[in-house]
């Protein structure tokens, strides 16, 4: 069948790939099943790089993903909600059974989760990628290591967006000295890994999960100081696109008689969100700080304070200065209102401390490979 001389395709292919790549990806892949007979442009490694590489996603692409589990810890839910109203619009299945016991989420980035299949007790884990819009998975290798003398990993996942790149990080604590670790790198346009033989971790995180938050390029932990571990806490950050250590300092005005502090994201910018617990005698409460210029300690603000009894589940995300996401020590999710110091249910409950909730932006990653 001849193609009519008005259609899409016979446009210059540079123009082709500027219009389609601002169309929500939900129709790009539905594009593709329907016109079978037409060139597969939205397959092309080029579309699928100027897709990726495009500031301005379609809104329907920007969903807030919360990870909880049921409270007889059988069942595992992912759950698509809106960024907006933090309402449920999906839940999805991931086609993976884990190997090693639990799978948890490292990160998201420009459409990828990255998780890790592992387990509190042994020194065992495998960095698996996973697409859900397109319904791809990929496997990592491992990177190399001497597993009769690892501690522990830890883990981080983030977009360089100059080279258009997706990397993983893995950090190996080992058993016979704390200080010691090794770093390695893995890029998913080389699907190789890179040992950083000159490059060190320079801060200690525990054993156990570590969370982090892939902010303006860096993927950030909050770790100890090796010399007194498990006291001084401060900002340890990676450069995905230099690889490269930085370490940062927490707000110079927090107050020291903190038992619990948490790195959280800020809404979708480029900002970080520092929580710090206190226990007082007319209850529970965390002040809430963000970095407006990331990397800049001076940046750091102290925005809201959430006081309410028996809330000691570290808060998952802010949305804004004024709503802020947590979960009640029964395991409710809350949208929290800082203004009219009131709770919204989000009626989901779970097992308290098994949340999770990351900004995910849909994509065509990982179609190739």
């Amino acid at each position: 069948m001849s193609r009519s001389p008005h259609s899409i395709f016979n446009l210059p292919q540079d123009v082709i790939f500027d219009i389609l790549s601002r169309l929500p990806t939900k129709s790009l892949i539905q594009f593709t099943s329907v016109c079978t007979s037409s060139p597969p442009l939205i397959s092309h490694p080029s579309f699928t790089k100027l897709h990726l590489s495009s500031s301005a996603a379609a809104a329907d692409d920007h969903h807030l993903l919360v990870y909880y589990e049921s409270t007889d810890y059988i069942n595992q839910f992912y759950s698509f909600r809106s960024p907006i109203t933090f309402q449920e619009s999906l839940k999805l299945q991931i086609a993976y059974k884990n190997l090693h016991g639990y799978l948890r989420i490292v990160g998201s980035n420009k459409g990828v989760i990255c998780f890790f299949d592992t387990n509190y007790y042994s020194n065992v884990g495998m960095v698996i990628l996973w697409n859900p819009s397109i319904k791809k998975l990929k496997k990592i290798d491992d990177p190399s290591y001497i597993l009769d003398r690892v501690s522990h990993f830890v883990v981080g996942f983030g977009f360089v967006s100059r080279t258009c790149e997706f990397k993983i990080v893995v950090i190996v604590y080992y058993l016979d000295n704390s200080n010691t670790n090794s770093v390695s790198v893995y890029s998913l346009g080389t699907d190789s890994w890179k040992k950083k033989e000159d490059n060190i971790a320079p801060c200690y995180l525990m054993r156990g999960w570590s969370n982090n938050v892939f902010v303006n390029g860096f993927v950030n932990w909050l770790a100890c100081k090796q010399e007194i571990r498990g006291v001084s806490h401060e900002i340890m950050a990676f450069d995905l696109e230099d690889e490269i250590f930085q370490v940062l300092e927490l707000p110079k005005n927090i107050r020291p008689s903190y038992n619990q502090v948490h790195l959280a994201s800020y809404g979708e910018s480029s900002s970080l969100t520092f929580c710090a617990h206190y226990l007082e005698l007319n209850g529970e409460k965390w002040d809430m700080w963000v970095m407006s210029d990331y990397g800049v300690v001076d940046s750091w603000r102290k925005v809201c304070v959430i006081s309410q009894p028996m809330l000691s589940i570290p808060p998952l995300l802010m949305k804004n200065d004024n709503e802020v996401l947590i979960v009640t020590n029964d395991g409710r999710l809350m949208l929290f209102d800082v203004n009219k110091n009131e709770m919204f249910d989000l009626k989901t409950c779970g097992l308290p401390r098994m949340y999770r909730a990351i900004n995910y932006t849909a994509s065509l990653a990982l179609l190739h490979g």
